[in-house]
């Protein structure tokens, strides 16, 4: 197909590099705090030690629990899941090229190439790997899906989308190649979806390579 027109497309969407396994946890930690549970944030160094070092390095003491952090939920979530250098600074993007603005800037209406797929990927069966694990890292922590925007809208305009594990990456990866998908015969962009296929799985293979997960943004209105 010909390359897609990305001008002035909105929001514009990143997919950054993101360590362990366990933002599903962290997730559902959050949310049972918010309706009254537990506090299990309070044994976080000795439950999940990853998670816990990496807000601790921002200040955070997490033995002090939830109402010791100013920050909003999807903030702690941010903090905690995203890949930083050893000085704490932001990781080495998975792309720097073509891949990655094609998936940032898709022509659609809300400019989002995971929807996208969503709409017009045909899966080999309802539910599916792929629906799966496209509907996690494009909704797993919004509204959609867990039923409110405490863990996907936090302070500076922070929005998350979801997220994928390391071996959601290799699933995800291993599915859009090898699987027998088919695209919807009304697409709106004539070549869309294997044009997002092709970049997403050079960003998958990336994550592969480099040992990490993905968490997926959106920036702008």
């Amino acid at each position: 197909m010909q390359p897609l027109d990305t001008k002035g497309v909105a929001p514009f969407h990143t997919f950054d590099p993101m360590k362990g396994d366990s933002a599903s946890e962290l997730a559902d930690i959050l949310d049972s705090i918010r309706e009254g549970g537990h506090d299990l944030l309070t044994n976080l160094s000795e439950s999940n030690p990853e998670i816990a070092s990496n807000l601790e390095s921002q200040g955070v003491i997490v033995s002090s629990g939830r109402k010791s952090i100013e920050w909003d939920d999807a903030t702690i979530l941010f903090i905690a899941l995203r890949e930083t250098t050893d000085d704490g600074g932001p990781a080495e993007p998975l792309d720097r090229g073509i891949s990655m603005e094609r998936l940032g800037r898709f022509p659609s209406d809300d400019g989002n190439a995971i929807a996208y797929l969503r709409e017009y990927l045909i899966p080999e069966s309802d539910g599916d790997t792929g629906c799966t694990l496209l509907t996690q890292l494009d909704s797993g922590f919004r509204k959609e899906t867990r039923g409110h925007d405490n863990l996907s809208v936090g302070f500076g305009g922070l929005k998350l989308h979801g997220w994928l594990t390391i071996n959601d990456v290799s699933n995800l990866r291993t599915y859009l190649q090898k699987s027998s998908w088919k695209v919807a015969s009304d697409e709106l962009l004539d070549g869309g979806v294997r044009e997002i296929v092709r970049h997403l799985v050079i960003i998958l293979k990336t994550a592969e390579k480099r040992g990490v997960g993905i968490l997926m943004r959106a920036h702008g209105d």
